[in-house]
């Protein structure tokens, strides 16, 4: 049971950090600043950039760590199978 409270702990925290990372041009609207970066006006590349960049890394990060839940979860369940034919037997 720990790796699916795992799982839900770690879906919880992903779902939020796709929210942040996908909407941090709130950020700017709240906080408008008048730098540049690469040629263009901070409010409108950092939030382009961590939109495409940032939700790729969070994606690449979700997918490897959530196989290692699923390798876990699925660990414990032949510890639980076997267990019950150890005490069947």
């Amino acid at each position: 049971m720990k790796a699916y409270k795992k799982e839900v702990q770690f879906t919880i925290w992903m779902t939020a950090a796709f929210v942040l990372v996908g909407n941090v041009g709130l950020i700017f609207s709240i906080f408008p600043t008048e730098a540049m970066m690469f040629g263009f006006p901070v409010k409108y590349i950092v939030p382009i950039l961590m939109g495409w960049f940032g939700v790729f890394f969070l994606t690449i990060v979700a997918g490897k760590i959530g196989n290692r839940i699923d390798d876990e979860i699925e660990q414990e369940n032949e510890a639980a199978e076997s267990s019950k034919e150890a005490k069947g037997a």
